[in-house]
């Protein structure tokens, strides 16, 4: 059976496409968090646990949805608003002119 020209490069195009999208479709599907980043902010405990056992192994910190989720919410409620926060009550800086006088007069 003659097959007209081009017709070679058409099958082996729709074979590679569905090789590929076989292919696609057997791979397997990512993995799931057990909690979300709000279940994490309410409760302290299950942060706080999730996040020492992350930090025990280092390598799956980054790779693993549980412990991406419980990072970010240790990050939003580890330290919380700033306005939240007491003042640090530092003490006030001598005035420039006040500290070369200072100078003049000491030598």
């Amino acid at each position: 059976m003659k097959f007209r020209p081009g017709v070679q490069h058409v099958r082996i195009c729709l074979g590679l496409v569905v090789t590929l999208a076989s292919a696609v479709g057997c791979a397997p599907a990512p993995d799931q968090a057990s909690h979300s980043v709000d279940e994490y902010r309410r409760d302290a405990t299950l942060r706080e646990a999730e996040f020492r056992r992350c930090a025990r192994d280092p390598a799956s910190r980054d790779v693993l949805p549980d412990c991406i989720n419980a990072r970010e919410a240790e990050r939003l409620e580890g330290v919380g608003s700033l306005r939240k926060l007491a003042p640090l009550e530092l003490p006030n800086p001598a005035p420039a002119a006040s500290a070369a006088q200072e100078l003049k007069q000491k030598d």
